[in-house]
């Protein structure tokens, strides 16, 4: 597949915008579509594979390298392994390791807190099929807020900690008052408030978006692993992102925070043909392996 410059392929987003008139059921169709547009990465071994109850894909470069747990993103309303299989697979070869995805439950049918009891649940089910190997966890967007706020379940829990923690363009916040909302509505070709907010009404389900369990921004992040954000300065996720990387830093957690010039929400999907995107998992994936002990 030939490359795509940054430029053009923001120009396609805005030729053809997002809408969800015709419901979830269409928006979930309409992501998982880029398991047509993209293969998975060659090398890369994918199967089916479960994680206690839950369905999983298992995306496999090296079966003795570093493991990772990865949450999809869409918004807990939409996504899949389908979706991110592309993704995983490529993760996994810059891991040069071994990448589960998990098809946890989706809102408006299960909303919080379905999505993050499915979390942890595929990482208890993970730690107990690898006792003695480290276990990383990353999610991109939405996916990307559930492994913060897996991770505060586990700390809280008792249970052994991720080895790191790694957010493709991390949905951190489900309020939508970060002036970066503002700021950057005319310069974001894929999100808004009124986009995040369709999604988070139907994950909330009429509780508080500032409770820490679902906008992670507001927790607790002592004795958290280190953690790698990477956000687009061209998202109004931008702000809350780099809050939460102040927030971590105080905390006393190792975090790193990677700003992508000119660069739109989770541009990773498009590694097949964006420079950026590979460039973007392979520095994820060199964080995650040496973290992973």
């Amino acid at each position: 597949m030939e490359d795509i410059s940054v430029t053009d392929l923001i120009q396609s987003f805005y030729q053809t915008p997002a809408t969800f008139d015709e419901g979830e059921e269409q928006a979930r169709l309409a992501v998982d579509a880029l398991s047509h547009q993209f293969a998975p990465a060659e090398g890369v071994s994918v199967r089916e594979s479960n994680l206690g109850e839950l369905n999983a894909e298992l995306a496999v470069f090296d079966e003795d390298g570093p493991i990772v747990l990865y949450f999809h993103g869409g918004g807990f309303v939409t996504g899949s392994c389908t979706s991110h299989r592309h993704l995983c697979s490529y993760l996994a070869k810059c891991v040069g390791g071994i990448v589960y995805s998990v098809d946890y439950r989706l809102a408006p049918e299960d909303p919080f807190p379905a999505a993050l009891d499915d979390a942890v649940s595929a990482y208890q089910a993970l730690i107990r099929e690898f006792p003695h190997r480290s276990v990383s966890i990353a999610g991109d967007s939405a996916g990307g807020g559930l492994a913060f706020s897996c991770a505060s379940y586990l700390r809280d829990s008792g249970e052994p900690m991720p080895a790191c923690i790694v957010g493709l363009s991390p949905w951190v916040n489900l309020c939508t008052d970060n002036e970066s909302y503002e700021l950057l509505a005319e310069v974001d070709p894929l999100l808004s408030a009124e986009i995040s907010e369709w999604h988070s009404k139907r994950y909330l389900d009429g509780m508080s978006a500032q409770d820490p369990r679902v906008s992670p921004l507001f927790a607790d992040h002592v004795d958290f692993p280190p953690v790698l954000i990477q956000i687009g300065d061209r998202e109004v996720f931008l702000g809350d992102a780099v809050l939460m990387h102040q927030k971590l830093l105080q905390a006393g957690v190792q975090s790193v925070l990677e700003i992508g010039p000119g660069l739109f929400h989770v541009w990773h999907l498009f590694w097949p043909a964006l420079k950026e995107g590979r460039k973007a998992l392979a520095q994820a994936g060199e964080f995650i392996s040496r973290n992973s002990g």
